[in-house]
């Protein structure tokens, strides 16, 4: 069974083609909201694709100007999906120390409500690493970095807090992803897509089931075979979002 835990099948660029993505391969799919409209599509595509897509309710940093008017509305929803995501800090493109802080604010809700309803959290983080070190060490919970691009001495802090990192395809033609997953536990490590973006390929829509591509490049990697990564990916899925 194939896993994904961070895809975006409600983008423009894969919702009109969904059934025809999903008949490719046999998977497992976390989809993540980024804002009050995406959180709403992503229940209705769970309720749809049951068993194959689960929901995530979060909102990303990059929409941090328009939290106040829709967190309130976005919290509720949370007790509907197996974990919280897409929910961060975003340096990158966010410049203004205000909106930065206004960031972390929101992450720290978000870490709250993870923590009291024990929910798993995937984390978008992107120049504010340091600051997400610091925050995230005051909670208990289990919590995942998506699309982990920092140096191996971060991935190790993040390894020794207990957290978990996940790797899309782009792994492929991303030398530093390639050295971190080498020292990346099997049972501290997660596939994902981020489709329809970070694909093998550059400049090409991504989709879930090039997971398949991810786990091919593990297998070289770690010098271990597909199957036993995959059903290894497959049982820390259970572990993190389905007790």
């Amino acid at each position: 069974m194939l896993v994904d835990i961070h895809a975006h099948l409600n983008s423009d660029e894969l919702k009109d083609r969904i059934d025809e993505i999903l008949s490719k391969c046999n998977i497992k799919i976390i989809n993540a909201g980024v804002d009050l409209d995406s959180d709403l599509e992503t229940l209705e595509l769970a309720r749809i694709y049951k068993d194959i897509v689960y929901p995530a309710i979060g909102f990303h940093p990059e929409y941090i100007e328009k939290a106040e008017k829709e967190i309130d509305k976005i919290l509720p929803l949370i007790d509907k999906a197996i974990a919280i995501s897409e929910v961060g800090l975003d340096y990158y493109w966010i410049k203004d120390e205000k909106l930065r802080k206004k960031e972390i604010e929101v992450l720290s809700t978000f870490l709250e409500i993870g923590e009291k309803r024990r929910k798993p959290v995937i984390l978008h983080i992107r120049g504010g690493m340091s600051d997400f070190l610091q925050l995230i060490s005051s909670y208990k919970l289990t919590f995942i970095i998506h699309a982990f691009e920092g140096s191996i001495k971060i991935a190790r802090k993040i390894l020794d807090l207990g957290g978990y990192l996940s790797f899309p395809p782009i792994i492929v033609r991303d030398k530093l992803r390639r050295q971190i997953a080498k020292e990346v536990p099997l049972d501290k490590l997660f596939t994902e897509t981020d489709s329809p973006f970070l694909g093998p390929e550059k400049g090409k829509i991504n989709e879930p089931c090039n997971v398949s591509i991810t786990l091919s490049e593990l297998s070289i990697i770690k010098g271990l075979g597909k199957e036993e990564i995959e059903k290894q990916i497959e049982k820390n899925f259970y572990r993190v979002f389905m007790q």
